[in-house]
């Protein structure tokens, strides 16, 4: 004890350690401040997402859409942003922030499935096993227990190139997306979308990625099997490729599901029996009647099939209702691998309505009826343009109606090829839409341009002209002022 008061004595009554001292306490406590104050306003900046974006397209800012969800949300939305590594999708995280600050009802937190591999286990039953991945986002409501899976696939619009046949990426849609998804969770009802099984139709299995595109499109599907289940008339009911007839107690709960206002989405390949009686039975009482075999263009007719493949129908889409909104937009690239037509009935006397929605260019089927295997065109093959999909209107005796959309083609609905480099995901949204089910959550949030455009004389403006003459003033300015000095 004597000796540490000595050595305090010591340092106290040395001059130099008293004032050396006195300035490391002073540089500690100066650093330990600077520490703190760093450290706060670090927390106060990312709670409040008081980072500005000051980049071209202002990728993480919200738009009024979104300000107006999040201050109207009335459940708790927890959002996993399953991210591995810090440094990785910096924008989606910096927008993520600013959901979180935007919001008491909102939380974020960073997760890796390594780390938390019960991520998987827990949203795996709803959404599908391999739909978590290691890049991803789960929004996820618990007052609901409803949860949307957002992946890469999700934050981008594409456009189409007519001249190169492919798509590029457009805009981004991380805002779109992630609100839409807020809300989706957050909602009380969906709407529904019901796909009919028993009949040999297409299985979950095949149906994986049209399913998928639904509940990214916010609907909730419903498989419905008509021995058990009473169909929905609110929601519109999918047969997709039937493979076994209808019972005569099927066919009827059919139409008195119609008769109800029920509506249809009716998909039937050509490789599927063309001679069922009450499956038949029902696509008449539409207006329609099948035309056996498989539709193929005429080679000759170059803009109507897909490269070199005459059975790949490019088909022409045909102005109605429901199409409209997709012309205008431009958005009509449909591809058909292998499909039938449909004659619609001249004769047709109750109240409806037959509208064509897909028709081909010049083209002929073949049935094979003849025993030939081969696609080439036989004197006997039906030759002229035909109808691939139809638009019906039904009306009932005391008013109800009835809408059906009947496609010869399932692919264009399922495949996600074909959802991902033609305009089928569109197309198959567009007329759910028109159909008798309640639109999904579709918001109004213009995506952000994905590519900086370069700089074109055209786009020069008053403030691009500032930027580029304020370097030439100030060289100007400097040159008047050196050279009269350097005469000197």
């Amino acid at each position: 004890m004597k000796k540490i008061k000595a050595w305090l004595n010591k340092i106290k009554n040395n001059r130099k350690l008293r004032c050396g001292g006195f300035s490391v306490a002073l540089t500690v406590l100066a650093v330990v401040i600077c520490i703190l104050i760093a450290a706060a306003a670090d927390h106060v900046e990312s709670r409040f997402a008081l980072t500005g974006d000051f980049s071209f397209n202002a990728a993480t800012v919200q738009g009024d859409v979104t300000r107006t969800v999040l201050k109207g949300l009335q459940k708790d939305v927890h959002i996993y942003a399953v991210i591995p590594q810090e440094g990785e999708n910096d924008t989606l995280m910096q927008m993520l922030e600013r959901y979180d600050a935007a919001s008491d009802r909102v939380t974020v937190s960073r997760e890796s499935i390594l780390r938390n591999p019960v991520l998987l286990e827990r949203f795996s039953d709803a959404i599908g096993e391999n739909t978590v991945s290691a890049d991803c986002l789960i929004i996820y409501c618990q007052e609901t227990d409803r949860s949307r899976v957002l992946d890469a696939d999700d934050y981008y619009v594409y456009s189409y190139d007519t001249q190169s046949g492919t798509f590029s990426e457009a805009g981004l849609t991380y805002e779109k997306s992630v609100t839409e998804a807020i809300l989706y969770v957050s909602q009380d009802e969906l709407p529904v979308v019901q796909i009919l099984t028993g009949q040999g139709e297409l299985t979950q299995a095949d149906t994986a990625d049209m399913e998928s595109l639904l509940v990214s499109a916010n609907y909730q599907v419903k498989w419905v099997q008509l021995g058990t289940d009473e169909p929905d008339p609110e929601s519109p009911l999918m047969i997709l490729s039937p493979y076994f007839d209808f019972t005569d107690q099927e066919l009827e709960k059919l139409m008195a599901y119609a008769r109800q206002g029920g509506d249809f989405l009716i998909a039937t390949q050509y490789s599927d029996p063309a001679d069922m009686e009450n499956f038949n039975a029902l696509l008449r009482a539409y207006g329609v009647e099948i035309l056996p075999g498989l539709v193929i263009a005429d080679e000759a007719d170059t803009d109507s099939y897909y490269t070199d493949t005459p059975v790949w129908l490019m088909p022409y889409m045909q102005e109605t209702t429901a199409t409209l909104p997709l012309m205008e937009s431009a958005m009509d690239i449909l591809l058909l691998p292998g499909a039938r037509a449909f004659e619609i009935i001249e004769d047709n006397t109750d109240a409806t309505n037959v509208y064509p929605v897909l028709e081909t260019g010049k083209s002929y089927i073949r049935d094979f009826s003849d025993g030939l295997d081969t696609t080439d065109r036989q004197e006997s093959d039906p030759y002229g343009y035909f109808n691939l999909a139809v638009w019906t209107d039904k009306m009932f005796e005391d008013g109800q109606i009835s809408h059906a959309l009947i496609i010869g083609n399932v692919d264009v609905l399922t495949d996600y090829w074909l959802q991902n480099n033609t305009h089928a995901s569109s197309f198959f949204l567009q007329m759910l839409r028109t159909l008798q089910g309640k639109s999904p959550v579709n918001l109004d949030i213009v995506p952000k341009n994905a590519l900086r455009e370069g700089l074109k004389l055209t786009s020069i403006t008053p403030a691009v002209i500032v930027v580029i003459m304020l370097p030439l003033l100030i060289l100007c300015g400097a040159l008047l002022v050196l050279l009269p000095r350097k005469s000197r």
